[in-house]
């Protein structure tokens, strides 16, 4: 890299350093949608048909709610043509997964340009990463799946920011394979700010920050961000790409499920099932 190069890419680290610094970076919010369906399922007063009335005014979000509902693991003898009784159907917790996951998948796919087949990318595979999560935690662990199928979908939104960096660096526009590797240096302590922004729990924060650590030793007890390490690497099981060269047996996190030596690696396909039924709750199969 010429010396031009270095110096606009220290640049813009250095921006995007004291901008974290100073509580300056513009992080991405919710939806109001989101906000106001959230609301209503909070309020324990409120009704399934309540809810439903909100989430129609969300034309896609009800679309998606109806294709989960109509899977084979939800909607018994019956088709569900009715969104209420899609509410009741799949249950209140189900529902919160899938609003907040239709969010996220939102806001991934708002970015245009030479940035947007990155963040489609991002968004298929946080995806995967999230089913292959709730599985891990349903199979191996006493942790709750759905916070496990949340740690997952988020652990890299810490990249969303970088719109904004394209119109602080217009250089960069014909340039994001460059913008992306300076991304990857602090997306992590972006993810933590935006997820303390949105009020997310510690556990699901702790594992967008740390769980590029993959020697990262933790507690005895295995947590989110051991499963969402295990969770990353499993969706590359099988393929060629370079995170699968290692032998994953000597990372703590695998250990700590009882992989204990290369040739264990596949006890991994007893979760396959629980992928399959994580892909069916995210509307993705």
């Amino acid at each position: 890299m010429d010396a031009v190069n270095t110096d606009l890419e220290e640049k813009i680290l250095q921006t995007l350093e004291a901008k974290i610094k100073n509580n300056q970076l513009v992080l991405p919010s919710m939806p109001d949608i989101f906000l106001q369906i959230k609301k209503t399922i909070d309020d324990p007063d409120s009704s399934t048909g309540q809810i439903a009335k909100v989430i129609t005014r969300d034309p896609s979000l009800t679309a998606r709610i109806l294709k989960v509902a109509n899977n084979a693991l939800y909607r018994g003898n019956s088709e569900i043509t009715n969104l209420q009784q899609a509410v009741s159907r799949m249950g209140i917790q189900l529902i919160k997964t899938l609003v907040t996951s239709h969010a996220i998948t939102q806001m991934f796919n708002q970015p245009s340009g030479k940035l947007k087949p990155f963040f489609m990318e991002l968004q298929k595979h946080c995806t995967e990463v999230s089913a292959h999560a709730y599985a891990i935690a349903t199979k191996y662990t006493r942790l709750n799946p759905d916070d496990a199928l949340l740690a997952g979908l988020v652990h890299n939104i810490g990249y969303l920011p970088m719109t904004k960096c394209i119109e602080t660096f217009p250089e960069m526009e014909n340039e994001p394979g460059r913008l992306i590797e300076i991304m990857a240096k602090v997306h992590t302590r972006v993810g933590e700010m935006i997820l303390k922004s949105w009020a997310f729990p510690r556990d699901i924060i702790d594992a967008a920050v740390n769980y590029v650590d993959q020697f990262r030793q933790g507690s005895a007890d295995i947590d989110l961000t051991d499963i969402v390490i295990i969770a990353g690497l499993n969706t590359y099981r099988g393929s060629d790409h370079p995170c699968t060269l290692p032998d994953w047996s000597n990372y703590p996190a695998f250990q700590k499920i009882g992989i204990t030596s290369r040739e264990e690696i596949d006890k991994l396909d007893e979760v396959n099932l629980d992928i399959e039924k994580a892909r069916a709750m995210l509307g993705i199969n």
